[in-house]
């Protein structure tokens, strides 16, 4: 397997992860946090977002590298629809973190400044903005991973090298041993 080949499936199965991970938050936990009760939502968000700021950043940074690192590695062939499709995957993942940064982030301080007993008057909207994102960078994230997946079937085959292939010739199978 070549370097771009590693590269290309290391990061197809990371970005499959998070935007499993995201899609499975989309389906349950968005819908269950939509109706807890501002105390309830409070505790939940205070106590589930140090779990994922935690290996988060390194995430994003070894998917970013791993698909940029493939892209330069492909990067003669720029007008190949496998360069296109890796290029728009990296531009969602980038995408995705820039929403992270500017959207949810800011979110999660304010609702940790939040007491559970006196929560603030519009916490419902903040609530519905800060799902609004994920659901938006959910969708960034299965796009990203469908183009990696899409861009795997275009893939240029190496065949291996010659190097190391013993050819055996006629004459030696002829003679008797």
């Amino acid at each position: 397997m070549n370097v771009s080949a590693l590269l290309r499936y290391t990061s197809l199965l990371l970005v499959g992860l998070m935007a499993g991970s995201s899609f499975a938050f989309v389906l349950g936990m968005g819908p269950a946090m939509e109706k807890l009760s501002a105390a309830a939502y409070i505790e939940l968000h205070q106590n589930l977002d140090p779990a994922f700021t935690a290996w988060n950043p390194f995430l994003y940074f070894v998917v970013t590298v791993t698909i940029a690192a493939n892209l330069y590695l492909i990067r003669h062939e720029w007008k190949s629809l496998e360069f296109l499709l890796v290029l728009f995957a990296l531009i969602c993942v980038i995408d995705e973190l820039l929403m992270t940064w500017t959207g949810n982030l800011p979110l999660n301080r304010a609702v940790h400044s939040w007491q559970m007993l006196a929560p603030p008057t519009d916490w419902v909207e903040v609530r519905s903005q800060w799902l609004r994102f994920m659901y938006i960078r959910c969708a960034l994230l299965v796009t990203s991973f469908g183009l990696l997946l899409a861009s795997s079937f275009f893939m240029k085959r190496s065949l291996p090298s010659p190097q190391g292939v013993f050819v055996v010739s006629s004459e030696w199978q002829k003679s008797p041993l």
